[in-house]
């Protein structure tokens, strides 16, 4: 099921490395994550290393945990793509 979860976000384009799945997981191990909150907040602070990146995420963890359908690739790279811009 996490496994699935990491796979799907690099999938989608957020450039999550396996150090840093691997890292939740010990995190996970540990004790740290005791809900699902918890698990939102810990996965996203730890496998995304940049705010630009956190809508993405969020869509990712809605359509793994929350059954929320998953926008196209063409949608998805159109709001990053738009987001970047107003980044700039």
């Amino acid at each position: 099921m996490f496994i699935s979860f990491f796979y799907k976000l690099r999938e989608v384009g957020l450039p999550v490395s396996p150090t840093s799945f691997l890292t939740f997981h010990k995190a996970m191990n540990n004790g740290l994550v005791r809900s699902v909150d918890d698990f939102y907040i810990a996965a996203r602070a730890i496998m995304v290393k940049s705010e630009k990146y956190f809508d993405l995420y969020d869509r990712v963890f809605a359509y793994c945990f929350e059954g929320v359908e998953l926008p196209d690739d063409e949608e998805i790279a159109a709001d990053f793509w738009a987001n970047s811009m107003l980044d700039e």
